[in-house]
């Protein structure tokens, strides 16, 4: 699978901590290195952004991410379906 937004490689380490809602999939926040803030984005297996909620393509690069966490919110998602995937998973 070629991913879209993959995750920098420091990054990944810090997403493999994070709390899964489904088999291999986390919501999380994204920082940008210019300080915008992405709430509710979906990693997959700690190693890339696959879907954010509102957006149908990917609004940044990976090179512009500067960090990924977790609220409260990301770790125990209200809402867990109806995500609009980037990547084709055919």
């Amino acid at each position: 699978m070629n991913y879209r937004c993959v995750l920098p490689e420091a990054l990944k380490t810090v997403a493999s901590q994070f709390l899964e809602f489904a088999n291999g999939g986390a919501q999380a926040t994204v920082e940008l290195k210019d300080g915008r803030v992405f709430p509710r984005a979906l990693i997959s297996n700690s190693s890339a952004i696959v879907a954010l909620r509102g957006f149908d393509s990917p609004p940044f690069g990976s090179d512009q991410i500067a960090r990924v966490y977790q609220t409260e919110d990301d770790a125990n998602p209200e809402e867990r379906d109806g995500w609009r995937y980037w990547d084709n998973w055919a």
